[in-house]
């Protein structure tokens, strides 16, 4: 009788393991091998600058503001990102400059200018051939 409950417990125990196993592998991102963070191209739509305002910190500046527009990956989108230059900075950006933008998957979605980019064949959505 002992060894009927032993087993039966063991057979138990072992059937949670892989149940556990198998939830915890569905949570993983399967789509998204190296993290929450993808890349793309994007456009720059707007520069605006120089403008006199303040920083995020605070503190205030003059700054140039350069606008993008991306889609995702997947196709979702326009999002727009911006971002801030001291007016003094050696980055210089213009209306139509593709850059790379590198956006969490998640929601909310953040971005940022991850730099420039000239040779990205395409933006947006594929074209259905």
């Amino acid at each position: 009788m002992l060894t009927i409950v032993v087993l039966g417990f063991g057979l138990v125990l072992v059937v949670a393991t892989f149940i556990v196993t198998e939830v915890l592998a569905g949570l993983r991102p399967s789509q998204i091998p190296t993290g929450t963070e993808e890349k793309t191209a994007g456009r720059v739509i707007r520069v605006r600058g120089p403008v006199r305002g303040q920083l995020q910190s605070g503190a205030p500046a003059i700054y140039t503001e350069v606008i993008v527009e991306y889609y995702t990956r997947r196709g979702e989108g326009p999002y727009e990102v911006a971002r801030k230059f001291p007016v003094g900075s050696r980055i210089t950006y213009a209306k139509g400059d593709r850059v790379i933008v590198a956006y969490d998957v998640r929601t909310p979605r953040r971005a940022r200018l991850a730099g420039r980019v000239s040779h990205w064949p395409a933006l947006g959505l594929p074209s259905a051939a």
